[in-house]
């Protein structure tokens, strides 16, 4: 299928046109391939262009890894690739089909200046008779690839002209050394940036920076002019004196001219490197100055060395100095007594014998350690005692004296005694093995003691399920426990009523002491169903509008008997105005009879009273206060408990269940109130209720949410 000349060419300049738009090469062959494959109907294409010694690559619908693999064979200088990019016509390829995998034509195409650029390769099956086509858009679309490989080329060269330039900069700004270029007429046309802090101002700076910065060009101006009439074109050294515009000190600089050749820069142009030497002059004043301290110090020495000497001579350690041959040289009295056979041992004798051998030790350490690069070292050896013929653990520390190149001139040892230290391992081996056994003990001792926490908090869950379990069961029983005395104390009224017939002296007492044994048994069943109601959490609070003032008068009106029986003195008094609470009125009043009752039972004599008044803050306050016989202070702390009576004997004086006082304050935690008791012994008690008014507005079920709440806060106060 053939394309007409008009086609060709409107196909030709859209590819150009939007070729124009387009400065870079690889986007370049991808917008040519696309087309060039839509136009043939190519599946697959590839295309690869030389851009500055270097293969690009970029394909259509081909792997990445099949572009890399075949931009790799294309790289070799003289190969099939130069092959296909000086051919003119479009070719098959057969080693790119290997690589791609599939069979292709090689289209190759020049750019500027008829060079050969590149070659596309597009997908053989459905081309036909499309190469020749292929051929003449890739020749009339190379020049334009070209001018994108060449403007990318171009830019690349820019950057790297740029990079190269900024390194050169950054690298002359970082030499400390201040460096100028200055050209025929001694001005300064390139500088770095030391070099700017000594000769360049600016607007902002003082008066006295400017003057010094204009002393410093002079200077050197005068410099170069010097500097070009003594030495013409050849480098120069010279010192230079300037001044530091920061503080105005003197600097003294090596100046190293050279000028540079014509071309490279300007005509008379000369580059100059200051050398600080500032530093270097003071140092030589120094240094005159510190040789003239060294021969103090030299003096010094010497007078230093005879006190080392002395305290050698004194140390207990044997210290020895031997030389490069490991000959001893010097040594203190400790070392000779083990090193140098004594003048009556004997040429045989066993001392002899035994400062031999040590000097054959000493001698073999030294000599190995000579032949190492290490320049100190540590051993352990064991030396025999010429005076008691025992061995002795000692660990030797050598030093080497090096010399100005590093050769060993001397070496110093010293030499430890390591009996005291072998005695101190073995009592620190005996303390390890006995801190382990007793860590082993401990960790037993531990496995023990979790073992007992187990149980014990087994046994502690244990108790309180069945605690929990068995105030459940009596608070759930209190019908079937009531139901019965109730009877027995029905039919025994009845009967002491007649209603069954009349009753004989003894008959009437036999039913009074039944009635009344059982009224008391109802009464200690009633205390503990109610403590286990509480334990159990199924006593309700009922909350309601309770009036202080009635409330104490129906209280006094039940106790009332009980005070003419015991013929006690009452008083209740009343705060007027005392607002009204906002609670459970059975419980409160339960409360407070059980307090009554108890001031009735343990007062022989004198008066109970009964107080209602305004408490701190937003509370009230119920005293109850007898002059019975009171209670001790080791009691307090218990008479609030379950079960608890002060006289816990059987033959105690008072009877009682013990759950009044704990039921109380149970009930009146429940009430969130608190209770508080003071008493002296023999006197009297005074218990004191605070509860709060809580006579803000709010449903029930708000109020007895704060009342459990408030409840927490109940404590007991001695």
């Amino acid at each position: 299928m053939s394309v007409g000349a008009r086609s060709l060419e409107a196909l030709t300049a859209d590819l150009l046109e939007r070729l124009a738009q387009v400065d870079e090469v690889l986007p370049a062959c991808s917008l040519v391939l696309e087309r060039l494959a839509a136009e043939v109907g190519a599946d697959r294409a590839l295309a690869l262009v030389r851009v500055d010694d270097s293969i690009r690559g970029v394909g259509l619908g081909v792997a990445d890894d099949r572009v890399e693999a075949l931009m790799a064979w294309a790289r070799p200088g003289d190969g099939p690739f130069a092959a296909c990019l000086r051919a003119a016509q479009p070719l098959p390829a057969p080693e790119a089909d290997e690589i791609l995998g599939f069979r292709v034509v090689a289209v190759p195409f020049r750019g500027c200046g008829d060079r050969p650029l590149g070659c596309a390769f597009f997908e053989l099956d459905g081309i036909g008779d499309r190469a020749e086509l292929l051929g003449e858009l890739l020749r009339r679309c190379g020049p334009a690839i070209g001018r994108c490989g060449q403007l990318e080329a171009s830019r690349g060269r820019v950057a790297r002209v740029a990079h190269q330039r900024d390194l050169l900069t950054a690298i002359l700004d970082t030499l400390p050394d201040p460096v100028l270029l200055t050209g025929a007429d001694s001005t300064i046309l390139l500088a770095n940036r030391r070099a700017e802090r000594l000769f360049a101002f600016s607007t902002e700076d003082n008066e006295g920076r400017r003057r010094a910065i204009q002393i410093n060009t002079l200077l050197f101006g005068s410099f170069l002019t010097r500097a070009g009439i003594g030495e013409g074109e050849e480098p120069a050294g010279r010192e230079l004196n300037l001044v530091d515009p920061t503080d105005g000190s003197d600097l003294v600089f090596e100046v190293l001219s050279c000028p540079l050749p014509s071309g490279t820069a300007p005509a008379g142009a000369v580059l100059s490197i200051l050398r600080d030497i500032t530093d270097l002059k003071r140092a030589v004043t120094q240094l005159e100055d510190q040789i003239r301290r060294s021969r103090i110090a030299e003096h010094q020495a010497r007078r230093e060395r005879d006190q080392l000497d002395a305290i050698l001579e004194n140390v207990s350690d044997p210290i020895l100095v031997t030389d490069e041959r490991s000959n001893i040289i010097l040594m203190n009295p400790e070392a000779d007594r083990l090193f140098v056979v004594p003048p009556n041992g004997g040429p045989k004798g066993p001392a002899s014998r035994a400062v031999q051998a040590n000097d054959t030790k000493f001698t073999t350490h030294i000599s190995d350690f000579l032949l190492r690069n290490e320049t100190r070292r540590v051993v352990k050896l064991a030396i025999t005692d010429p005076d008691t013929g025992k061995d002795i653990p000692v660990e030797i520390a050598s030093s080497k004296i090096l010399d100005a190149r590093g050769e060993p001139r001397a070496i110093v040892s010293i030499v430890h005694d390591l009996t005291q230290l072998g005695e101190n391992e073995r009592l620190a081996r005996e303390l390890r093995q006995l801190n382990a056994e007793l860590e082993s003990r401990i960790r037993r001792a531990t496995v023990d003691l979790e073992e007992r926490n187990r149980r014990l908090e087994w046994q502690s869950q244990e108790l309180e399920r069945a605690y929990r379990l068995k105030s459940e069961f009596l608070a759930s029983m209190s019908h079937e426990l009531r139901t019965p005395i109730n009877v027995i104390l029905g039919y025994t009224s009845l009967a002491r009523e007649r209603i069954y017939g009349d009753l004989t002296a003894e008959q009437e007492e036999a039913l009074s002491k039944v009635y009344g044994t059982s009224q008391h048994l109802l009464e200690l069943i009633n205390a503990i169903l109610d403590l286990s109601r509480i334990e159990a959490g199924k006593m309700p609070v009922h909350v309601e509008v309770v009036e202080v003032e009635e409330l104490v008068q129906e209280l006094s009106e039940t106790v009332r008997p009980m005070l003419a029986k015991k013929a006690l003195g009452y008083e209740a008094r009343v705060e007027p105005g005392l607002p009204p609470l906002l609670t459970d009125r059975t419980k409160l009043k339960q409360i407070l009879l059980n307090l009554l009752s108890n001031a009735i039972k343990f007062t022989h004599d004198g008066e109970i009273r009964l107080e209602a008044c305004r408490g701190v803050g937003e509370h009230v306050r119920l005293v109850v206060e007898d002059t019975g016989i009171g209670i001790r202070d080791d009691h307090l702390e218990l008479i609030f408990e379950d079960f608890r009576q002060v006289d816990q004997s059987r033959t105690r004086e008072y009877g009682g269940t013990g759950l009044g006082l704990s039921i109380t304050k149970k009930l009146l935690t429940r009430l969130g109130g608190v209770i508080s008791v003071e008493s002296e012994y023999g006197k009297g008690s005074r218990f004191t209720v605070e509860l709060p008014l809580r006579t803000e507005a709010g449903s029930l079920e708000d109020q007895v949410r704060r009342a459990a709440v408030e409840s927490d806060r109940a404590v007991v106060r001695p």
